[in-house]
Formats: C-alpha cells, structure tokens, sequence
C-alpha cells in the first residue's frame, strides 16, 4: 500500500482527509475505529477502594506517591493509580509531558504559563493551579505550549 503525504496550513488541525479507493474501504474503518478510540486509565477512588475507569482527556496532573501515582482530574478529584511515572511515559503520545521529576502534566489543561525563578517555568492549568516546571523540563515545555 503506498502512502502519499500532502500537508497542508489551511486545513482545520483536527481534520484529516483521506482518498482511497473503496476497495480498502474495510481497512479504512479499522483504521479510523482504532484513531477514535478514547484512552482510559483505571484507577482507585482512596476513599472507598473502588475501581473506576477515566478517560485521560479527564487528568489535570499525575503526581508521584513513591510505588504509586495520584492523578488529579478537571473536578480536582483525586485518585490513585497502581504505576510509577516511568511506566506512564508512553501518555506523551496524548500531550502528557513530565514537568518534573515528580509530576507528569497534560498540556491540553494549561491555561498559561510565565517564566519563574531560576530558570523555572511556572504553569497555570484550567483549574486555576499553579505547577512548576523545573529547569531541565522547562524548555520542551515552552516548545510544547508555544
């Protein structure tokens, strides 16, 4: 199957068009089924031990508890989730960026950012809560946000 690439300014950035011939039309619907697939994350409410199901578009900030993590969503909810952030490094595919070494942050919820205190980046997320990137992050997340 061949592939051919034509980028284009013009085009809304969540539109993608595809020609094909309907030959492929089966491939076509897999491979569209497997794009709007949402990505969820199973995690435990600390309050009564049950197990629920989020979809990542929901997190704010995942934030490291030693062996396991905290994920904060819009709601300023709190969970915990059973990784460490080294296993969740694979989320940077869907705009999470770690700002530190301690906190994995989804950009799609910033709201603002400003230059901090030796070399430090501070970020504002939706939410109205304040993060700091520390200064070896900080540069990609400038990148990632401009």
């Amino acid at each position: 199957m061949k592939f051919n690439f034509i980028w284009d300014r013009e085009r809304a950035i969540d539109e993608i068009e595809i020609i094909a011939n309907p030959v492929n039309k089966e491939k076509l619907a897999q491979l569209k089924e497997g794009l709007s697939e949402t990505i969820t994350l199973s995690v435990q409410n600390p309050k009564n031990n049950r197990k629920l199901l989020i979809d990542i578009k929901q997190i704010v900030v995942i934030e490291a508890l030693g062996h396991l993590t905290k994920v904060i969503i819009e709601t300023n909810e709190e969970y915990l989730l059973q990784k460490r952030l080294k296993e969740l490094q694979i989320l940077e595919a869907n705009g999470f960026y770690r700002i530190n070494n301690s906190t994995i942050l989804n950009l799609s919820q910033v709201h603002s950012f400003a230059s901090g205190d030796y070399a430090r980046l501070e970020v504002f997320t939706k939410n109205n809560k304040k993060y700091l990137a520390s200064r070896h992050y900080a540069k990609n997340i400038k990148e990632k946000l401009s």
